[in-house]
């Protein structure tokens, strides 16, 4: 189970994807503008270890905020968000 803290962070990068056709089209765009950022006051590594964990759980990801986009969907954004938080 995410804490809410964890789900605070995944809805961050979620919601400025939500009207992507493809959310992996705003990767660079979230990145920059959320993470890199520090948006809702948050390292990098704190939006790492909480897409971490979220990858991990049996959670509903995209059901965290209302939006069109499938699970498959919504794991392989968070996925690539993942691997370029690993590599910068």
């Amino acid at each position: 189970m995410l804490d809410n803290r964890f789900k605070s962070l995944l809805r961050g990068l979620i919601y400025p994807v939500q009207f992507e056709e493809k959310p992996t089209d705003g990767v660079d765009r979230v990145l920059g503008q959320v993470v890199f950022a520090k948006g809702m006051n948050a390292t990098p590594g704190e939006y790492l270890a909480a897409v971490e964990a979220g990858l991990q759980s049996n959670e509903r990801l995209s059901g965290l905020i209302p939006q069109k986009h499938s699970e498959p969907d919504i794991r392989a954004y968070l996925a690539e968000i993942q691997k370029r938080l690993q590599n910068p």
